[in-house]
C-alpha cells in the first residue's frame, strides 16, 4: 500500500509540474520555473522512496541504502528549489536574485557532500526499515539531522510565503491554488519535524515511537501531492471551467435554432446585416438579441391577453399566434407595444426561458402551415 501511494503521489506531482512547465512556456518567470522543477523533484523523490522501487533497486545497488541517499538528495534539490522561488518573489534586482540562488546552490551541494559522507561511511546493509535500523549509528543520525532540517526549514518559509501571498492576490483560483500549497507544505514540515524526532527516539532509545513507518510514507505523499494539485490549480481549473463554459454555450445556441429559424423573417426586417461573433458566448448573446427584438416586433400582433404572461405553454401560443398574423399581413392588434411582463438581467436566464418557449412552440400544433416550427 505504500509504494502505492507514494508513485501516484509522485507521478501526479511529475504530471502536475510538467503541465504547468507547459501551460507557462509563453510567460515562465523564475518564480514559476523553479516551483515547477520543485514539485518535479518532490515528485521524483517520493516515487522512487516508494518500499517497492527500494527493495528492487537493493539489487544492483553498489553501496546499501544508496538509493535513498539519492532519494533524499532529490528531495533537498526540490527544497533548494523553493529557496529559489522564494528569493525570486521576494528580490526585485534579478541579479542579486541569480547571486542568491548560486549561493544557496553552493550551500546545497555543501549539505549533500557533508550527508554523503556521512551515509557512506555508515556500516550498513539493506533494510527496508532504515531509520528504525541504523539511527543508532551516528553517521546515519548525523545524516538524517542534515536532511530533515534542511527540508523543514524550505516547508517552513514555503508555508510563511504562500500564506502572505495568498492573502494579497483577489485572484479566486490564484488563492485556492496558493492555500492548497500552502497545506501541502504543512505536512511537509510536520514530516521533516517526524524524521528528526524518530531518528533522535533511536538514536537515544533504540527504538522509534509507534505509527513512524506510517508517517514516513503518509506525510511525504501528503505534501507532494497537495503541492502538485496546488500548482496546477490557478491555470487548470479556469482552463476546464472554460472549456466546460463554452461547451453548455454551444448547447444553449443549437437549443435556440429552431426558434430563431421560426422567427428569421423577422429578424431579417429588424436586423438585414447579421451579427457574427467571435466566440460561442457573443454568438450566443447575439441570437438572443435577434429573438428578443424579433418578439418586440411581434407584440402588437398579440392579444392583449396573451401578453406579458409567464407560462412558457401560454407564451407559445401566443407567438405563434402573432407570428402567423404578422406573415399573413393582417393588422396590428394592438396600436402600442406592451410593456415586457417579465424581465431577467443574465444572458443564462433568458436562455433558459426561450428554451422552454421553444420546446412549446414545437409541441402545440400551428394555427397556419406558415408557422410551423420544424423539431431539429
Amino acid at each position: 500500500m505504500g509504494s502505492i501511494v507514494n508513485l501516484a503521489a509522485g507521478f501526479a506531482a511529475i504530471a502536475g509540474g510538467s503541465a504547468r512547465l507547459v501551460w507557462a512556456r509563453g510567460n515562465l518567470s523564475p518564480a514559476t520555473r523553479y516551483l515547477c522543477l520543485g514539485v518535479i523533484a518532490a515528485g521524483l523523490s517520493a516515487a522512487l522512496s516508494a518500499p517497492g522501487v527500494l527493495a528492487a533497486a537493493a539489487r544492483v545497488e553498489p553501496h546499501p541504502n544508496v538509493t535513498r541517499l539519492l532519494v533524499n538528495c532529490i528531495g533537498m534539490v526540490a527544497a533548494w528549489c523553493v529557496h529559489s522561488l522564494l528569493i525570486h518573489l521576494v528580490t526585485e534586482e534579478t541579479t542579486r536574485a541569480r547571486t542568491a540562488v548560486r549561493f544557496q546552490a553552493v550551500v546545497l551541494v555543501l549539505v549533500i557532500t557533508a550527508m554523503s559522507v556521512l551515509f557512506l561511511s555508515a556500516e550498513m546493509t539493506y533494510r527496508p526499515d532504515f531509520l528504525d535500523a541504523f539511527a543508532d549509528l551516528p553517521g546515519v543520525y548525523g545524516y538524517l539531522l542534515l536532511f530533515g532540517g534542511y527540508v523543514g526549514w524550505s516547508m517552513v518559509r514555503f508555508v510563511q510565503l504562500m500564506g502572505r501571498y495568498a492573502g494579497l492576490t483577489e485572484r479566486r483560483w490564484l488563492q485556492v491554488g496558493m492555500r492548497t500549497m500552502q497545506v501541502g507544505a504543512g505536512f511537509g514540515v510536520a514530516w521533516a519535524v517526524h524524521k528528526v524526532v524518530a531518528s533522535t527516539a533511536v538514536f537515544t532509545t533504540g527504538s522509534s515511537y509507534p505509527g513512524s513507518s506510517v508517517l514516513a510514507s503518509a506525510l511525504p505523499a501528503a505534501c507532494v501531492a497537495l503541492v502538485a494539485v496546488g500548482v496546477c490549480i490557478p491555470v487548470g481549473v479556469p482552463a476546464v471551467t472554460g472549456l466546460l463554459l463554452r461547451t453548455k454555450r454551444r448547447r444553449q445556441y443549437r437549443s435556440l435554432e429552431a426558434l430563431w429559424t421560426a422567427l428569421s423573417p423577422v429578424i431579417a426586417r429588424v436586423r438585414p446585416v447579421d451579427t457574427v461573433g467571435q466566440t460561442i458566448h457573443e454568438r450566443l448573446s447575439a441570437r438572443v438579441v435577434d429573438i428578443l427584438d424579433a418578439l418586440l416586433v411581434l407584440a402588437p400582433y398579440r392579444d392583449t391577453a396573451d401578453s406579458g404572461h409567464a407560462d412558457a405553454e401560454r407564451e407559445a401560443a401566443s407567438i405563434t399566434t402573432a407570428l402567423a398574423r404578422w406573415r399573413s399581413g393582417s393588422d396590428p392588434v394592438l396600436d402600442t407595444v406592451p410593456e415586457p411582463g417579465r424581465t431577467m438581467d443574465d444572458l443564462d436566464g433568458e436562455v433558459a426561458w426561450l428554451r422552454r418557449v421553444a420546446r412549446a412552440m414545437r409541441r402545440r400544433p400551428a394555427p397556419t402551415s406558415d408557422s410551423v416550427i420544424e423539431d431539429r
